[in-house]
Parts: structure tokens; sequence; C-alpha cells
């Protein structure tokens, strides 16, 4: 009875000892699960709140801006939710205040209507697409209807193409000025094609191919940017030179122009 009762008092012990320590470590998994959650949301907020920013800076629609702020203040809280904030718990990332985003959208400041580079022009392809895809989920989950929805993505898809074809067109004048016949010519190619391929019908189209094409035309036969054209667009075109000229050109992309495929993300 003895021995029976040493070994008891030993095993007991030991089994209460283990038992707490996997109830232990099962809520400290569901409390990483719920931290590794919110650190997932927070980072599709920081991604989308990049994205709003850099469409404040070429935009100034604001009824599309003030909605993608609601979705991001909602994943913000969503993210904080996910972990109960309380002693020994620390939050995945500090509180979202949207009252400085509210001033910026409101403040209807001036839009960046030609891009400075190649590589902004990739940035802001992706941007655009966050935007895109936020807006067909808040349709989904009916925080927007589905018209405005695709009044919205008709519209962003005309910015981005108008920047688009701006800026290449742009860096089309700034290589005819220097008297590069061949990157001027590779420039309005790309900003032509942009214009054929874009799915959306719209007034200025067939016009704005035809200009385009009389820029190349004129290349090719030495003539110069009419006076009316360059003061229409000249200061763009003295920006893009100034950013152009600080960036480097190692490698082409499919229309000749120099590129930096390698560039790591950078916010404008």
């Amino acid at each position: 009875m003895s021995a029976i009762g040493l070994v008891l008092s030993i095993a007991i012990p030991l089994t209460l000892l283990m038992v707490g320590a996997v109830l232990y470590n099962r809520s400290m998994q569901k409390k990483q699960a719920k931290q590794n959650q919110a650190r997932a949301i927070r980072q599709r907020a920081d991604d989308l709140l990049e994205a709003l920013e850099y469409l404040i800076l070429v935009d100034n629609h604001r009824d599309i801006q003030r909605a993608v702020l609601e979705r991001i203040s909602e994943l913000y809280i969503l993210a904080d939710q996910q972990v109960s904030i309380g002693k020994g718990v620390t939050p995945v990332g500090p509180s979202f205040d949207p009252a400085p985003f509210i001033q910026r959208i409101d403040a209807d400041g001036p839009c960046r209507k030609v891009l400075k580079s190649d590589r902004e022009l990739k940035y802001g392809r992706r941007q655009f697409s966050s935007i895109l895809k936020a807006l067909s989920l808040m349709a989904k989950k009916k925080q927007i209807s589905e018209t405005a929805m695709l009044e919205y993505r008709r519209y962003l898809k005309m910015v981005l193409l108008e920047r688009e074809v701006d800026t290449y067109t742009a860096q089309g004048d700034v290589a005819a000025g220097r008297g590069d016949v061949v990157t001027a010519s590779n420039y309005y190619k790309a900003a032509r094609k942009l214009l054929i391929e874009f799915d959306i019908q719209f007034p200025e189209k067939n016009a704005r191919v035809k200009a385009i094409a009389a820029k190349t035309a004129a290349l090719y036969r030495g003539e110069k940017k009419d006076e009316s054209d360059a003061s229409e667009d000249g200061a763009a075109t003295d920006n893009l030179a100034k950013a152009l000229s600080k960036e480097a050109a190692s490698e082409t992309n499919e229309f000749g122009m120099p590129t930096d495929p390698t560039a790591t993300k950078k916010r404008y």
C-alpha cells in the first residue's frame, strides 16, 4: 500500500503538470494564430492605404477615395479585433486615424498628370490594381452598389490609361527633343498600342491615336513640335526630362525603352 501510495503521489502531480502544459501550449497556439491573422489583415490594410495615397496623388475622384478609406478603416478595426489587448498582450500595430486622409481628400489638391518614369508606371499599375480589387470585394459585401463599382472601375481604367499615354507621349517628346528618333518612335508606339488595345471606347480615342501617329510621322520628316503643342505641355515635359535624367537605363522593355525590372518597391 505504501508503494502504491508513493507511486500515486508522484504520478498524479506529474500528470497534472503535463495536462497544464498541454492546455497552456494550446492557448498560446490559438493566441499566436490570432496574432498572425491580425498581422495579415493589417498588412492588407497597409497595402491598400499605400494604394490610396498614390491615388490621391494622381487623381481627385473623392467618392472613390472615401469609399476606399472606409474599407481601410474597416480592415484596421478587424485586425485589432483579432487580438484581445490586455495584460501581457501587445497590439500588432499602431491604431489607425483616418482624419489626416480625410483632410487630404477634401483638400482636392492638384493631381500629377504625367508620371516620372517607367518604374512609376509599373508602380501605378500595381496600386490601381489594388484599388480595383478592393472595390470588387466591397461590391460583393454590399458596401457599394454594383452600379457604383462598375462606374468606378471604368473611371479608374480611364485615368490609368490617360496617365500611361500622357507619360509615354511626354517621354517620346523628350527623346525627340534631343534628336533620338528611335527612342521617341518606340515611346509613341507604346502610347498608340495602349490606346488601340484599350477595351473601353471613348470619344477622343481615335483622335488621340491619329495625333500620336502624326508625331511619329513628323519624326522621320525631321519636323519639330509646333509652338502651340510646346506651350500646352512644355511644363510637364520639362519636369519629366529632369526625372528621366536621374533614371538609370540599363535594360529595355518590349518597346525598346529604358526600364529597371529589378527596382525595389518604391513610394512616389
